[in-house]
């Protein structure tokens, strides 16, 4: 073995029998499918561009319809694919476990790397033959070996295929996985073949002890192999963390031992992932050096002569939940993007990702964190005991802002101004990545019609969308503080919005779930979670109009809270009266909050008694006092209410709905749990199929975003 090692190098430029492709020819073929791929997705992500620029272009009252031939045929191979591609199969239940699969699109082009990498790895080689056995183990070699730049890649958050095709790292970082299990499969049949070629003369464990080659490449095995099992899910979230540390430190050693261990004709494929990654980290700091260095950054806010631009507040809310505000912040960003955010002074020496729950016109970067563990709970403790009690007068922090410093902003997607009608669901706190979008439309609609661009005709307009509808799906009535003024104050600005500008059509659907079911999962008809004990709290969803602001009391995770000493109030603490165990519940004993709701508009005028949902104390309406006007002073004005229903929304009928007004092309966006999104993106297949979209009927096409959070 080790002369024929030795000899690896010129195995490539070598014939392995007539009309067998040598091994350098292999290796550029497969870059040269994977190039093909990257091109096509390019391709694909310019006329994105190019159909957004159009849209915005355009003047007539439906510039998200296709308005010629070429249009119309794109929008209808566009809905044939991503009918095709946005389908997956329904979640598996196995001992209390659920099983989720990932959409058809995604799963194709990994099953077709597979497939590529395969028929490299055996063409024209008889496995059969065991002649043949040591050509095989010397082609896979080189297969592999060839898959490296590509995971490199796919990995940094610097992308350059990200770039080009339109796509944030996070959804790669997807595919650099699964093609690192296809490197892996490569590299144990590289080795198998070997073993088997070795173990025709008893020779394996001799190799294994006596030849270096040997000792490398197994070595890089084992580290591959850890690798793999360590970056499976459930084994990566038991701590970011950790998972980072060793996967950075797994990573050197796996290429240390690929080098050592491949010949000097093929090291080429090693020196280009370390290019990769030193390319990555270059432009990471040189970019972190920009966005918290503050001699790049002007600031009337920061301290003079202060060296970082960035200081952070923290704030305590219900739920667990710690607010971070960067007032002025270095960088810009979109909706949606979000940040690594590090504070060395809470939480020394790690960096957590936080998807950024402002828009650039609040001139503050803000983040909602929920206190799981590690970092995140040491942020809320933090927050905590040096901020003042919730519910007081006084809202300013005890302490002074924290330096932290930021990576990023990251993350894509299409610009949802773009579409004729949008669709906006979250669960939980999904809602971080869902209501940005919200508020970045309506902004859009407000500067339109402060400059006079919302009139009909105009060479260009800010945003080409009619129609938005929006649904939040909340475990407890406590979890709304944390965007009920932000909600208010849309309402608010899209009253103003129709009021300039009658004419146009704006408009805006909000609906608040509040439901007990945690993960969303799909629930059979009968709801099973009976309510067999009395609650002390319970949560009574009023939907009739009132004009009281909403209340929220203490939730059940701050009460688990207090055993670490910390104390944190609701903003509001009201007394409540105890439920029975009738009140929210089914006459066959099933809980009313995990019941699906058919028809929003029948369900508003009814009220709801859900004690499975406890977590925030009853409050009834407390009408304002009417403040009599004087020459001096104005009428009160009220904020507007914020629909409330109890039950788990039906994606399916929600969607349809919007589909049936739409007057050009929309788009559904989900973030939330696995089971909500599962629920969307079937809703969108079905609806499309329904439809006919783009095949005759005239229905127009439906773009889904679905973003998914945690690790």
């Amino acid at each position: 073995m080790s002369m024929s090692g030795m000899n690896m190098g010129s195995m490539g430029n070598m014939s392995m029998g007539d009309g067998v492709p040598n091994l350098f020819y292999l290796q550029k073929m497969y870059w040269a499918v994977v190039g093909s791929a990257i091109a096509a997705g390019t391709v694909v992500n310019l006329y994105n561009r190019l159909l957004a620029f159009q849209r915005l272009r355009d003047s007539t009252l439906t510039p998200s319809k296709p308005k010629s031939l070429f249009f119309s045929v794109c929008a209808t191979l566009t809905a044939i694919i991503r009918e095709a591609s946005y389908a997956t199969l329904p979640a598996w239940s196995i001992r209390g476990r659920t099983f989720h699969f990932a959409p058809l699109g995604p799963i194709s082009i990994i099953l077709a790397n597979l497939i590529v990498v395969l028929v490299f790895c055996f063409y024209k080689l008889d496995t059969m033959d065991q002649w043949k056995w040591e050509d095989v183990g010397y082609r896979t070699g080189f297969v592999a070996v060839a898959q490296l730049p590509l995971i490199f890649l796919l990995a940094g958050r610097q992308n350059i295929i990200g770039l080009l095709v339109g796509m944030s790292y996070e959804r790669l970082n997807w595919y650099h996985r699964w093609i690192s299990r296809t490197l892996w499969l490569t590299v144990t049949i590289h080795m198998g073949f070997w073993f088997r070629n070795w173990g025709r003369y008893d020779y394996i464990t001799y190799q294994l002890k006596n030849d270096p080659l040997s000792k490398r490449g197994f070595a890089a095995w084992c580290i591959l192999t850890f690798i793999v099992l360590t970056s499976a899910a459930p084994v990566r979230r038991l701590s970011y963390e950790i998972f980072v540390l060793q996967h950075l430190v797994t990573f050197v050693g796996f290429i240390v031992a690929v080098w050592l261990h491949c010949p000097a004709e093929v090291k080429v494929w090693v020196w280009i992932p370390i290019g990769l990654l030193v390319f990555d980290r270059a432009a990471r700091y040189a970019w972190a050096t920009y966005a918290n260095l503050s001699i790049f950054h002007r600031s009337t806010t920061r301290p003079r002569h202060a060296l970082w631009a960035n200081q952070a507040s923290f704030t305590p809310l219900p739920g667990n939940v710690t607010r971070i505000s960067i007032n002025n912040p270095g960088v810009r960003w979109k909706p949606g993007q979000h940040v690594f955010l590090t504070c060395h002074s809470v939480v020394p020496l790690q960096s957590h990702p936080f998807t950024i729950s402002s828009i650039p016109e609040d001139n503050k970067m803000e983040f909602l964190v929920r206190a799981e563990k590690g970092g995140t709970r040491r942020f809320f403790h933090y927050a905590s005991k040096h901020h003042h009690v919730l519910g007081s007068a006084d809202s300013t922090p005890a302490k002074s802002a924290r330096t932290v410093f930021i990576d990023g902003p990251y993350g894509r997607m299409r610009p949802l101004r773009q579409f004729d009608s949008v669709v906006l669901l979250a669960g939980g706190m999904g809602v971080t990545f869902v209501a940005p979008c919200l508020r970045d439309i309506v902004a859009g609609w407000k500067a339109e019609s402060m400059s006079g661009n919302a009139s009909p005709g105009r060479a260009s307009r800010l945003t080409a969308t009619k129609r938005i509808r929006f649904v939040w799906v909340i475990k407890s009535r406590a979890q709304l503080s944390w965007f009920e003024e932000q909600l208010q104050s849309v309402l608010s600005d899209v009253e103003e919005c129709q009021r300039a500008n009658p004419d146009l059509v704006r408009e805006v659907e909000l609906s608040i779930y509040v439901t007990c079911d945690e993960k969303l999962e799909s629930q059979p008809q009968v709801a099973q979670g009976p309510c067999s004990q009395p609650q002390p709290e319970s949560t009574i969803v009023n939907t009739r109009q009132n004009t009281a602001p909403i209340k929220t009391s203490e939730t059940m995770d701050e009460k688990r809270t207090k055993k670490d000493d910390v104390s944190i109030h609701s903003i509001s603490k009201v007394s409540s009266t105890a439920s029975t165990p009738q009140d929210g519940c089914l006459p066959n004993g099933g809980c009313c909050c995990t019941t699906a709701i058919e028809d929003e508009d029948s369900d508003r005028i009814t009220e709801h008694n859900c004690c499975c949902s406890g977590h925030a104390a009853t409050t009834k309406p407390v009408e304002p006092e009417p403040e009599k006007p004087t020459a001096k002073t104005a009428p009160v004005k009220t904020k507007p209410e914020l629909p409330l229903l109890s039950g788990r929304p039906q994606p399916r009928t929600i969607i349809r709905k919007v589909l049936e007004k739409a007057e050009g092309e929309s788009a559904v966006v989900v973030c939330g749990p696995q089971g909500l999104s599962d629920d969307v993106r079937r809703s969108v297949v079905y609806l499309s199929d329904e439809r006919a979209v783009h095949k005759g009927t005239g229905a127009q096409g439906i773009y889904l975003h679905v973003e998914t959070f945690g690790w």
